[in-house]
C-alpha cells in the first residue's frame, strides 16, 4: 500500500520528515508523497532519510487555489513527482507565502485588539515552514491553556472562517496557473479530495479542473474521518471512493489517493488503503 498525501512540520503537520518516514515504514507502506501546503521544505530531508530504507518518497506539494465557481475557501491541487528545484515553482511558492504572512500579521493584529498577548515575531519563531493559522492556534493554546482545550477550539472561537479574528486571505493561485506550474516542474496535477465539496459542486469542479488540463483526481480519501459533517461510516466511504473512481474512469484521467496525514491531531497515515498499482499508473503516465 501507499499514501500520496502527507504533511510535515514544513506546513501544518506535526511530524518531521524523518518521523513521517519511520511511521510509514511501521505501517508497511511502500511509498509516501510529501505534499506540504505551498512548501517544498521537507522534501530533500525526506528523500535523504529514506535512502537505504524500503520505502519510496514521492516529491510533491499541495497548492492552495482560488475557487472560480462556488466561492469555497479554496480548492487544493496536488503536484506529484515535481522537480522541487524548479525555479518557477519556487517563485510561485515564495509569492504565496509572502501574501500568507501578510494575512497572518492582520490576524495577529485583530487578536491583540481583542486583548490577547501575541506578537508576530514570537509566533514566527515557532514556524519551521509555511506560516499557517494552526501555528497561531498552537501559540494561543500554549499561552492560554485555561481558555482553550485544543487547536480546534481556537479555530472555533477565534480564527476559523467567519470568527471574530478571521481575515480572508488573498494568497490563492488560480487552478490554471497551478496546473501549468506543476506541469512545468515535470509533475502530475491532481485535484485533491473532491468529496469534501457538495456532490453537485464537486462534479463541476472536476470538469473545470480537467478542462484546464488537470491530470487526475484523488479518488482514495478518508472522508469518514476527515469530514464528520458528511456523517458517513467506513463502508459508506468505500462507496464514495467508488463513485469518484467511476468519474475518473469516465473522464479518462489518472487516480491518486492519500490520507491527508498531519499527525496525531488530524487523520491517520494509511487509514484508507491505496493500492500500489495507483503509483504504477502515475509513473507510467510520466514514462518512469
Amino acid at each position: 500500500m501507499i499514501d500520496l498525501q502527507c504533511h510535515t512540520v514544513a506546513s501544518d503537520g506535526e511530524p518531521t520528515p524523518e518521523e513521517l518516514i519511520e511511521l510509514a515504514i511501521k505501517k508497511k507502506l511502500k511509498a509516501i508523497a510529501i505534499t506540504d501546503h505551498d512548501s517544498l521544505d521537507s522534501i530533500k530531508s525526506a528523500i535523504k532519510y529514506s535512502n537505504g530504507k524500503n520505502i519510496e518518497v514521492v516529491p510533491g506539494i499541495e497548492l492552495s487555489c482560488d475557487d472560480p465557481l462556488f466561492n469555497y475557501d479554496k480548492i487544493d491541487v496536488l503536484g506529484l513527482f515535481i522537480d522541487f528545484n524548479n525555479k518557477k515553482l519556487i517563485r510561485l511558492i515564495k509569492h504565496v507565502n509572502t501574501k500568507r504572512e501578510e494575512n497572518k500579521k492582520q490576524i495577529i493584529k485583530k487578536l491583540k485588539e481583542f486583548g490577547y498577548e501575541i506578537a508576530y515575531e514570537d509566533v514566527k519563531k515557532t514556524v519551521k515552514g509555511a506560516f499557517g493559522r494552526p501555528h497561531i492556534a498552537k501559540y494561543l493554546l500554549n499561552k492560554y491553556p485555561d481558555k482553550f482545550a485544543s487547536v480546534r477550539e481556537v479555530f472555533d472561537k477565534l480564527i476559523g472562517e467567519g470568527k471574530k479574528a478571521f481575515v480572508k486571505t488573498n494568497d490563492r493561485v488560480s487552478i490554471k496557473d497551478a496546473v501549468k506550474t506543476i506541469k512545468g516542474a515535470g509533475g502530475i496535477s491532481i485535484l485533491a479530495h473532491p468529496g469534501i465539496y457538495r456532490r453537485e459542486d464537486s462534479i463541476k469542479i472536476i470538469n473545470y479542473f480537467v478542462d484546464n488540463n488537470g491530470n487526475g483526481i484523488e479518488t482514495y480519501y478518508p472522508y469518514h474521518i476527515r469530514c464528520p459533517e458528511l456523517n458517513i461510516d467506513k463502508k459508506s466511504n468505500e462507496k464514495l471512493i467508488g463513485f469518484y473512481k467511476k468519474i475518473a474512469k469516465s473522464k479518462k484521467v489518472l487516480e491518486s489517493g492519500g490520507n491527508d496525514h498531519h499527525g496525531n491531531y488530524r487523520f491517520t497515515l494509511g487509514e484508507v488503503n491505496v493500492p500500489y498499482k495507483v503509483l504504477k499508473e502515475l509513473k507510467k503516465f510520466l514514462g518512469k
